[in-house]
């Protein structure tokens, strides 16, 4: 098998199994980082015993023997029209984890495929989500700058201190864990060096929610 398609079949396994490269990497050899996954994309071939580890860590067997068939579920797509597979919208609009971004440049995008069982595993719908990108440091390390999140759009009832893309009072769009206290809307980042902002009555009614952060995958530079 191809150095592509062997990335492809790994990157497939562990979207579906909601897992971040970087805890791939923690999982498979420690390194809690892209790397490992990483190396394999820019065409680097693993060794044996690294293989064997990211196998064990996805949950995939690792077979030496004679030709035999991968199980349908883990199979390399042809195209993005492959039936396993289902198309979700992608904007140009950077949700900053940070100060906030003007969300006028939602330019659409190509669209990212996703595993369709994977999605309905999950309870999502295709037609009802979108993905869109994080720039700023705030959400580290759940979030790092250049991540592209899965949005369900479906789910704009806020549960506290879950991920939500939003639209702050000023325009911006922003990608924080939203919280509820009385009346007031407290916006959390996860990295401590960022302070508790928080929205006053008249300010929270005036947030739109675009959806919660129900995936992420992690862009490695």
């Amino acid at each position: 098998m191809k150095t592509e398609h062997l990335y492809a079949l790994l990157e497939a396994r562990r979207a579906e199994l909601g897992l971040s490269q970087a805890e791939v990497g923690l999982r498979a050899v420690g390194q809690n980082n892209s790397g490992v996954l990483q190396g394999l994309r820019r065409g680097s071939s693993p060794s044996a015993e690294k293989l064997e580890a990211l196998c064990q860590a996805l949950g995939l067997e690792f077979y030496v023997g004679p030709p035999r068939s991968l199980a349908k579920a883990y199979d390399t797509p042809t195209s993005l029209d492959d039936e396993d597979f289902v198309k979700v919208r992608r904007y140009d609009v950077k949700l900053s984890a940070g100060p906030g971004l003007n969300g006028d440049n939602s330019a659409p995008l190509a669209p990212v495929a996703f595993r369709a069982a994977w999605m309905t595993s999950a309870g999502l719908i295709a037609e009802k989500c979108c993905v869109l990108g994080v720039q700023g440091d705030s959400m580290r390390p759940t979030l790092s700058d250049g991540d592209l999140v899965l949005v369900d759009e479906r789910q704009i009832t806020l549960r506290d201190r879950s991920v939500y893309a939003f639209v702050d009072v000023t325009g911006d769009a922003r990608i924080k864990r939203l919280e509820r206290l009385d009346d007031q809307l407290l916006i959390r980042s996860d990295n401590p060096d960022h302070a508790i902002e928080i929205r006053k009555p008249s300010e929270a009614n005036l947030i739109r929610l675009i959806g919660k952060v129900v995936w992420s995958g992690h862009s490695w530079r």
